[in-house]
């Protein structure tokens, strides 16, 4: 993995601009900086300043990999997606997004005052999308697949309920005690493939941080969902699971 740049939040959305790239992607959060024409124009003015200063930007506009790597974020052919917050009590955000085209791929993180971004190998994907996120210790438990039914509160036809009923086994109370909370933190992986009306969504990872320890949830068919204890290498691998569906084509 080698870092392309760690721009301000001001000098991305001023360069984002700058390329007509459309509205900033899922799950960026970035303002535009400027109440006014003048300051606005202030603000850009120094950014470029002191991008052509680090050597980011010549003659008003980005360096070749840094180009690449904004443009791809804009309209990647693969765009995996992270959200996390690590306390359910606090505001802050884990932000993070994988983009990727052919053997091209860009790791772009969001800071409380910048963003980053690093170019890596398709096969690091997972690993460094889920390294991007807070640590966590698996909970006391194990790997179970479940059915839906199963945490459906009151099925409204008897044959749900027959389901449901029959379903109760060593597994489903496994799985009820690992999501039994309360829940301190949580987030998500997202997985796309495609632009506009060709694009298609895979099953996401989803996870939960309790006092016991972290546990991971994904559709591994439908209907049915697979729990189970997870660190940051847990959850690489159930991503990697969900990346290597999108070569099924």
């Amino acid at each position: 993995m080698k870092q392309i740049a760690q721009l301000s939040l001001p000098a991305f959305e001023v360069l984002w601009e700058d390329l007509r790239a459309g509205s900033v992607p899922y799950p960026f959060d970035v303002s535009q900086h400027g109440e006014t024409l003048d300051e606005r124009a202030r603000i850009k003015a120094a950014v470029h300043a002191d991008l052509e200063r680090r050597n980011l930007v010549r003659r008003g506009r980005p360096e070749p990999d840094l180009e690449d790597a904004l443009n791809l974020l804009a309209r990647p052919e693969l765009r995996v997606v992270a959200l996390c917050i690590p306390d359910m009590n606090q505001q802050r955000l884990v932000r993070a997004s994988v983009v990727a085209r052919g053997g091209y791929a860009v790791l772009v993180t969001q800071e409380d005052t910048s963003i980053t971004l690093k170019s890596l190998q398709p096969n690091e994907i997972a690993t460094s999308l889920a390294n991007a996120m807070p640590p966590g210790r698996p909970g006391p438990g194990k790997l179970v697949t479940v059915p839906a039914q199963a945490f459906e509160n009151q099925p409204q036809q008897e044959g749900f309920r027959q389901a449901v009923r029959s379903a109760e086994n060593d597994d489903v109370r496994i799985a009820k005690q690992m999501l039994t909370g309360p829940a301190i933190g949580n987030g998500h992986f997202l997985v796309q493939l495609g632009q506009g009306r060709t694009k298609r969504d895979f099953p996401p990872v989803t996870w939960i941080d309790t006092n016991q320890g972290r546990y991971s949830n994904i559709e591994t068919r439908s209907g049915w969902f697979t729990i189970s204890p997870a660190d940051n290498m847990g959850l690489a691998r159930h991503l990697g699971q969900v990346l290597a569906m999108t070569s099924e084509r």
